[in-house]
């Protein structure tokens, strides 16, 4: 099996999963109790919290941990619009947001806030951000083409609008795979998950800047300072902890060697359009099948045992509305055709040869959708 599917999620380290179970075994207490041997659950909450914070350039104190990115995206948009309607109305998001911040902004649409979906630019955001904006929300790495946002900027938009917003950033993809320092950033949260970098699933955090208040969303316990409430996955908080110190150590610059061998591969495959940009993250490619499905080319791939994500959704109008690329204006050839290639540290050049072999068989194998592409 070839798998190439990592930005979705990826396989977790052996490590990790050893430390989960034997957590699981030998340290099952509820980590919230008094007693020692919750004490022992608790320590791989605490060496978590000090991994990211390491990680991150902030303290273990500013760190919550969660049960993902989506639930940290949703408590730092939500909560934070909530918290400081008073002072304005406006929430502004980039038009090419993941999901769980996207539909935080319909959420909040349909409670009366104004909210605007700024081009991810430094221009998009400065004509969309004014003084009564309370929310800015922008991911560092865009999950479905690699582009990475001016994050580091926009902080000095907000402040130079004289805005009292919140500054959220969606650091999913970006953790453990791009330097980030959230004091530079200075940014008021910062989202990850553990199973984007070979840790296990169901578990994240949320560095929330000290003094930065934000309305509860749940209610119904004191885990994390009541922000976070219900009992904590100890075992995973312990993996997760393994798998950033087990990441840290990788020589990332796999990545670089993957990316060069696929694109010079894909030169020799006219069909071949390349959708991400050339600053992009190393280890995210959107390329599309020009004139074909990628849904088609997704499952031929998948009879090969080699593993991608279409990239976009499966009908033409939802594809266009949702996608990244259709959010940016690419036509639909580009959109249905789109294919995401995404890679981790188990990753191997040979496996990227053994891709472009299968790809060269596609205008043999699959029939063609758009005739005149």
């Amino acid at each position: 099996m070839i798998y190439l599917d990592n930005s979705a999620t990826t396989k977790p380290f052996e490590e990790a999963v050893e430390l989960m179970a034997q957590t699981e075994r030998q340290h099952y207490a509820n980590a919230s109790a008094l007693y020692k041997i919750a004490l022992d659950a608790e320590d791989g909450i605490l060496r978590a919290k000090k991994e990211i914070a390491s990680v991150l350039r902030c303290t273990p104190e500013e760190v919550l941990i969660t049960s993902g990115g989506t639930f940290s995206n949703n408590y730092a948009v939500i909560g934070a619009a909530m918290s400081r309607q008073r002072a304005g109305n406006r929430v502004v998001l980039s038009k090419i947001e993941h999901p769980s911040v996207y539909a935080c902004g319909e959420q909040l649409a349909a409670q009366g806030f104004e909210v605007l979906y700024a081009e991810p630019t430094i221009e998009g955001f400065k004509e969309a951000i004014n003084e009564k904006t309370i929310v800015v929300a922008a991911m560092l790495v865009n999950n479905e083409i690699g582009l990475r946002l001016p994050a580091e900027k926009i902080a000095d938009l907000i402040r130079a609008a004289g805005a009292p917003a919140h500054f959220h950033i969606d650091g999913v993809q970006a953790f453990c795979k791009i330097p980030t320092n959230v004091k530079a950033l200075k940014c008021d949260s910062f989202s990850l998950s553990a199973h984007k970098i070979h840790g296990p699933k169901g578990i994240g955090a949320l560095y929330l800047k000290k003094g930065v208040r934000l309305q509860n969303i749940l209610f119904g316990g004191d885990q994390e300072r009541g922000m976070v409430p219900g009992t904590y996955n100890s075992p995973a908080a312990a993996a997760f902890g393994e798998a950033i110190s087990l990441y840290r150590k990788a020589d990332l610059s796999l990545y670089d060697s993957l990316r060069a061998r696929l694109l010079e591969g894909a030169e020799d495959l006219p069909f071949l359009q390349i959708n991400s940009p050339e600053d992009g993250v190393p280890y995210i490619i959107n390329l599309s099948c020009r004139g074909y499905l990628g849904e088609n080319v997704l499952h031929f791939l998948e009879g090969k045992g080699i593993y991608v994500s279409q990239g976009s959704a499966c009908s033409s109008k939802k594809a266009r509305s949702t996608s990244t690329l259709g959010r940016l204006g690419m036509d639909e050839p580009t959109v249905m055709g789109a294919l995401r290639i995404s890679f981790g540290l188990f990753n191997t050049l040979e496996e990227i040869d053994a891709l472009i072999d299968a790809l060269r068989e596609v205008p043999q194998k699959i029939q063609k959708r758009y005739k005149d592409v």
